[in-house]
């Protein structure tokens, strides 16, 4: 009973002042793509983008599933509340509604504390990858200028509004311990890669995490805990 009603809190405070406010708005894996998903789960994250000279390329993707996110689902009242996608028919209707994308590969196992889902995506142009990152352009845009790429990435942030409720401020890192966001993004050549305030002024290091750049490989890691009770977002942008 203790932990079903543990559950029960989590889901209310989660659901309600995080996963956008209600049913209706719910974040949809399939609908606004994968950046956005994965800053409305329990989970973490590890990907790693190859693009090559052609502009074709590999999406290698790893993420876990909080199992105390999964048994919410499957609680009295909870049914339909997570939308996680953990099938490999999840991702095939995705790649099947993108020109240009092929899953190469899919598996989902289950340890003592996460599920874990791996896929590996292959890309025949970065319009089509920027699609699959997400399709809404919320947290990432693509623009291309004369026969360069501009690959904006906006992740975490929000925390603000996190401060004025210190319940679920806790409740944030205890969801989200020992989970991170791991990005790796090898291009074709040397990039350029501007980091940014709220206001567009230019800045030297990322609110939060860390971030290595060396000629055309990029790699940024945070805490998912501290992503989300940032302030300010990491915004980056990449040119190459």
């Amino acid at each position: 009973m203790e932990k079903k009603r543990m559950f029960g809190t989590m889901r209310g405070l989660f659901h309600r002042r995080v996963f956008w406010g209600n049913r209706g708005r719910t974040c949809r894996f399939l609908g606004l793509g994968l950046l956005v998903f994965f800053f409305s789960s329990c989970i973490g994250i590890r990907t790693n983008i190859t693009i090559r000279e052609n502009g074709a390329g590999t999406l290698e993707l790893e993420y876990r599933i909080s199992r105390i996110a999964d048994s919410l689902g499957k609680l009295d009242g909870n049914e339909g509340w997570l939308t996680l996608p953990v099938g490999r028919a999840d991702f095939e209707r995705t790649v099947s509604r993108i020109d240009g994308l092929r899953l190469a590969s899919f598996s989902s196992a289950e340890d003592e504390k996460d599920r874990v889902v791996q896929v590996k995506v292959d890309f025949s142009n970065p319009e089509a990858l920027s699609a699959f990152l997400d399709a809404s352009g919320q947290r990432s845009r693509l623009t291309r200028e004369k026969e360069k790429y501009r690959l904006s990435l906006t992740l975490g942030g929000g925390g603000g509004a996190l401060e004025q409720d210190p319940e679920l401020l806790e409740l944030t890192g205890e969801v989200f311990l020992g989970y991170a966001l791991e990005f790796g993004l090898t291009l074709p050549r040397d990039a350029i890669l501007i980091l940014a305030d709220p206001t567009g002024k230019e800045i030297n290091t990322p609110p939060v995490g860390d971030l290595l750049w060396n000629g055309r490989n990029i790699r940024f890691s945070a805490p998912m805990a501290a992503l989300l009770r940032s302030k300010e977002p990491v915004f980056m942008e990449i040119l190459w």
